[in-house]
């Protein structure tokens, strides 16, 4: 197999405890060296702990890539019906983000992930706001708004969090903002901490500053601190998220 010329970062990827992991992937997502995706492709079989990351890098350069590249691995040595159970689960697990397979569009993640946003077990619905909002994509937002009234406050704060991870790739989120701003009364700081975050983008500012003065004293701290420019951090999903 090549080796990429740039700090030696495909052989660097391959010690999550290093702690130069991100600079790497950074180096593998920008590359523009000739076959550097042939090589990556090259490498997965015998990447070990790292094929994920590797998987992701991918999606992350094409989201339009064949998505068989990464599917495969969950299919190895299987058949029937477990080969189809295994299929489904791939869309129920943080191994959808961690391969990039929420990135990658032939490979349907909405079509497959959004169902799961009304699912009765609130781990489903945790899992799929949280995919949903690492799609990048618009149509994510709907099944992802409907979860800020969710019934459990880990659900409303991650399917906040889900809305600012779409608005930083891209995505228009104003028809969030109602909801948001309904989230700012909620009863757990972590979801007000979210939804503030998101309404203190630029486009949205202006329903923050209007809702400062309905608040409690709590809420209205979190706000201030959010037009202030302090927001709670977003936890990344993979290491090579910024």
């Amino acid at each position: 197999m090549g080796e990429l010329s740039s700090d030696g970062a495909l052989a660097g990827i391959r010690g999550w405890e290093s702690p130069d992991l991100r600079a790497h992937i950074r180096i593998l997502m920008d590359s523009n060296e000739p076959l550097v995706e042939e090589i990556i492709l090259d490498s997965l079989d015998d990447a070990g702990p790292a094929r994920p990351l590797l998987c992701r890098v991918l999606a992350e350069r094409d989201p339009y890539r064949d998505p068989q590249y990464a599917l495969r691995h969950f299919y190895e040595m299987t058949d029937g019906p477990v080969r189809r159970r295994l299929g489904r689960e791939v869309y129920r697990s943080p191994w959808v983000w961690l391969y990039g397979i929420t990135r990658l569009r032939n490979a349907d993640p909405i079509g497959h992930i959004a169902p799961d946003a009304t699912h009765w077990l609130a781990t489903r619905r945790l899992i799929a706001v949280t995919a949903l909002g690492d799609t990048a994509d618009p149509a994510a937002l709907p099944p992802v708004i409907g979860r800020l009234r969710d019934a459990k406050w880990r659900v409303r704060s991650e399917a906040a969090a889900a809305v600012r991870r779409l608005a930083g790739s891209g995505v228009q989120v104003g028809s969030a903002a109602e909801a948001l701003v309904r989230c700012l009364q909620d009863d757990r700081q972590e979801v007000v901490e979210q939804a503030a975050a998101v309404l203190a983008l630029p486009a949205l500012r202006d329903r923050l500053v209007w809702s400062r003065a309905t608040l409690m004293p709590l809420g209205g701290a979190i706000v201030d601190n959010a037009l202030d420019g302090v927001v709670a951090p977003l936890v990344p999903l993979w290491p090579g998220e910024e």
